[in-house]
């Protein structure tokens, strides 16, 4: 396959391109504005992660922000795409996590304190220009400029995992405890609520061994990277520490799907403490009165930490099971499963499995690398975009890292990075093209538990033709990112960079923050 690697030019300089030559404007369902280029967590409420966008032959750095800042979420945009709206962490309590960036410059407008768990919800923004984020036991919306609409406490003190607008407009959301919220956009009153747990009789998961002090675990230099992006370590701080850095390994670990009938899919966990679930809850009553009952459940491995995702005509819902903490502890010994169920076959109950509570996934393909740390996409046809990420980086040369699958299960084509390259963001799909970002390490001699910690590491942003998967352009980038790269109303490109490698990198320093590209030429 081709490569083609370009050298970044200085921070500031203006493409070469027509920026009117190329836009970037999807048509969006209410309550999102009508030409948003990207709306939220995986770019959507479905959390497709497919963008309705054409992009640039190449692509050089225009700026780089909020440097030092790590970035969970993709960034996203104001309703007239001027303003970049974005959580980000802070090392100390006080420090700003919630920000309004300058579309042009990069420049902050504004920014907010909020706890650290904000940076686990990307902001979501109506055609009112509102803002909306989760934070620890609240939902919160903000008016354009910042200042604060309204504040809505939730009995679950925990953080939910972000938001997504449901067609009727309402706010949907999920706590890690598994309560399913819908909250009035106007006002944030909670207008309905359900139990995944005492609606479905599940358990959560066993608890994590790494509820210890971090600093027992990682060498000073690793644990040094840690603090100076999340704050301390010790197990008394698990928010602002290592913990966050780690993941919760709570009963939802994900942000909910929605579908365009407004039915809302989630991830949790299962039956039993071994097993998690693919969850279906139905939306029925009105817009005024809405009502939440549990619909069917699809059986998975333990691990909810990656999100459903829904194609656009609703027919297919994909998850990626098994990426729990134990993809961290023991990377070998967790099986992960790519799982493809057919919604309209589950909901007249002539799936496979007989009992109308239960969905048997249509297709069902193990991943050879281990579970995914993301989630997959999924194009309107039912094919999935997934990356394949094993984080011993012992996977020969030869290993696939992107592979595209058809619903009947079939491998429609795999991509092998060159140069040990290994993908490592969720991906984004766009008209011709698949965008992510992409490591490769060199060992140390230095593990904890069954992981061998990198000595160096080179990361870089990649584009694949989305037809045969072939590289088509690499440009080098100062960190890694886990969050999708987002597409701008000018086809410009946003990587957040969490830098969860470097950080673990026993010889570099993140340097993260939210970097802009800008394309050099049309194809």
């Amino acid at each position: 396959m081709s490569r083609l690697v370009l050298s970044l030019l200085a921070v500031g300089c203006s493409p070469s391109v027509d920026p009117q030559a190329l836009v970037c404007a999807p048509e969006r369902p209410h309550p999102y504005a009508a030409t948003t280029p990207y709306a939220g967590i995986h770019g959507d409420a479905a959390n497709s992660d497919v963008i309705d966008c054409t992009l640039g032959a190449d692509y050089a750095e225009r700026w780089h922000a909020l440097t030092g800042h790590g970035l969970a979420q993709p960034n996203t945009f104001s309703a007239d795409g001027q303003t970049i709206y974005v959580t980000a962490t802070h090392p100390a309590p006080d420090g700003c996590r919630l920000f309004a960036l300058d579309r042009e410059t990069g420049m902050v407008r504004w920014c907010h304190t909020l706890d650290p768990a904000v940076v686990e919800s990307a902001v979501e923004v109506d055609a009112d220009g509102h803002l909306y984020v989760t934070a620890s036991g609240t939902v919160l919306s903000y008016r354009h400029d910042g200042t604060l609409r309204w504040r809505t406490e939730l009995d679950d003190a925990d953080a939910p995992w972000g938001l997504h607008f449901t067609p009727d407009g309402h706010v949907a959301t999920v706590t890690p405890s598994g309560r399913v919220l819908l909250l009035a956009r106007d006002t944030g009153v909670v207008l309905a609520s359900l139990s995944v747990i005492e609606s479905y009789g599940f358990v959560g998961p066993e608890a994590s061994a790494l509820s210890i002090d971090p600093a027992l675990l990682f060498p000073p230099s690793v644990v040094s990277d840690i603090e100076s992006v999340y704050g301390p370590t010790d197990a008394d701080n698990a928010d602002a520490g290592a913990s966050s850095f780690l993941g919760a390994g709570a009963f939802v670990d994900n942000t909910l799907a929605v579908s365009e009938a407004g039915h809302l899919y989630l991830m949790s966990g299962g039956p039993t403490v071994d097993t998690g679930a693919l969850v279906q809850i139905r939306v029925t009553g009105t817009p005024d009165a809405p009502r939440l009952e549990p619909g069917w459940f699809a059986e998975t491995v333990g691990g909810s930490a990656t999100s459903p995702s829904i194609s656009a005509d609703g027919r297919w819902v994909v998850i990626g099971d098994g990426a729990s903490m134990d993809v961290f502890l023991s990377p070998d010994a967790v099986e992960g499963h790519v799982r493809l169920a057919d919604i309209p076959a589950c909901d007249a109950n002539t799936d496979a499995d007989p009992d109308p509570g239960r969905c048997a996934f249509a297709t069902d393909h193990r991943m050879e690398r281990g579970p995914m740390m993301g989630s997959p996409a999924i194009l309107e046809d039912g094919t999935v975009i997934f990356y394949e990420l094993s984080l011993d980086f012992a996977a020969p040369a030869d290993a696939r890292d992107v592979v595209a699958l058809a619903p009947s299960g079939e491998v429609l084509w795999s991509s092998t990075l060159p140069d040990d390259l290994d993908w490592t963001s969720v991906v984004t799909v766009v008209g011709e093209h698949i965008v992510g970002t992409a490591t490769s390490v060199t060992a140390s001699d230095t593990g904890v538990f069954t992981l061998m910690l990198p000595q160096t590491s080179e990361d870089s942003l990649v584009i694949l033709d989305r037809e045969t998967g072939a590289l088509v352009e690499q440009i080098p980038i100062p960190d890694d990112s886990s969050a999708t790269v987002t597409v701008g109303p000018e086809g410009e490109l946003y990587v957040g960079m969490l830098g969860m490698l470097t950080i673990l990198t026993l010889d570099e320093r993140p340097t993260l923050g939210l970097l802009r590209l800008d394309p050099t030429s049309l194809e």
